[in-house]
Parts: C-alpha cells; structure tokens; sequence
C-alpha cells in the first residue's frame, strides 16, 4: 500500500491532511486555512499520460474568503499518477437538484482521504473517486 505524498500543505500534525478530515479543511505550507465548504468546485481536468494527472480547482465565495486568500481565492489540486474509480455526474436525477434547483451544483459535500492512496470528492452533482501517488496544493488569482 503506498501513501500519498503532500506538497504545499503544512507539515503541522493538527493543521494539515489528515484522514479524519481530508482534503475538506487544512492549511497551507504558508498557514491560509482552505476550508472547502465556502468554495464551489469549478473545474475538473483530466490529462491521460505518463503519469496521469488530475487538476481540480475551487473557488471561494468572496463572502466567506479568508482574508490571507483575498487575492489568490482559487484553490488548485493538482494530483499526479491518478487512477480514475468512479466518477459519477447527476444532474438532473439529483434529488437535492430537483428539491432545490438554485442550489450550486460545485458546493463541496465532502473530500476525503482514506490515510493511503484514495480519495472521495463529492459535490452537489458530482461523485469522483480516484487514487493518486502525488498530491500538490496552490492558491491562486481569480
């Protein structure tokens, strides 16, 4: 079983990924607290290769930025030798979509990280499962 590896989150026991919370809150190497909750999940890229990589991006509300993001308020996941579990789109099936059609189909439910190689992203619409052996935090402008 191989461990993911971490860059560009602190290296804090308390503050960093852990597999109670997941990529779903932490700071960064330069201590700005990523709270995935106040973002929408915007963008999803995928680029087959050796290695495959994985970019995900999320934004944050400009209500709820921290204030040591207010400049850079994307968060960009870049994860690398991925391989793709399951990934599963419900847009119109959703009963949350269809109980409540203004709701942001990218509110972020949970993002989490089983200790090793395995992450879960879900949003409003979106289920992405997926394994990788390289992940990178960065934050930047709009």
């Amino acid at each position: 079983m191989s461990v993911t590896e971490f860059a560009g989150v602190t290296g804090d026991k308390d503050r960093g990924v852990t597999p109670k919370s997941g990529l779903y809150e932490f700071w960064t190497e330069k201590n700005a607290h990523v709270y995935l909750h106040d973002t929408d999940f915007k963008c999803l890229t995928y680029q087959p290769g050796r290695p495959p990589v994985l970019w995900l991006e999320f934004l944050y509300d400009p209500r709820w930025t921290p204030s040591e993001l207010s400049e850079t308020p994307v968060v960009v996941f870049r994860f690398e030798d991925v391989h793709l579990v399951e990934w599963r789109e419900d847009r119109e099936g959703h009963t949350c979509a269809t109980a409540q059609p203004a709701a942001p189909a990218g509110q972020v439910e949970h993002f989490d990280w089983d200790g090793a190689d395995l992450f879960t992203l879900g949003t409003f619409t979106l289920r992405l499962v997926f394994q990788a052996r390289r992940a990178e935090v960065t934050v930047r402008a709009k």
